[in-house]
């Protein structure tokens, strides 16, 4: 692999940590009745390849936003969205 990959996968892993951290403390904060990360930054960070981050936290054992139709069909697509594209990067061989 080139440095290139492996600087993607690191960012990958980080930035869908990042989403799946920012779900846990949108759901705390929704419990709180606290002040709450918007809808649209957290469509940003799946745009920003963590999709997968914020699917895990519409999933077990967060469940948040799971219900919004917005969530359950826009998520999905960013996933494979951002499939598409690591799947062009590393093909590429940047």
């Amino acid at each position: 692999m080139l440095t290139g990959q492996y600087i993607l996968i690191a960012y990958i892993v980080i930035v869908n940590t990042v989403a799946y951290g920012a779900m846990c403390f949108d759901k705390y904060q929704a419990k709180r009745k606290g002040s709450r990360i918007a809808e649209r930054t957290l469509f940003i960070f799946a745009f920003l390849l963590g999709a997968i981050g914020i699917y895990g936290g519409m999933k077990t054992p967060v469940y948040h936003k799971s219900a919004k139709p917005k969530f359950k069909i826009g998520i999905p697509i960013l996933i494979i969205l951002n499939l598409i594209f690591c799947a062009l990067f590393f093909m590429l061989k940047i």
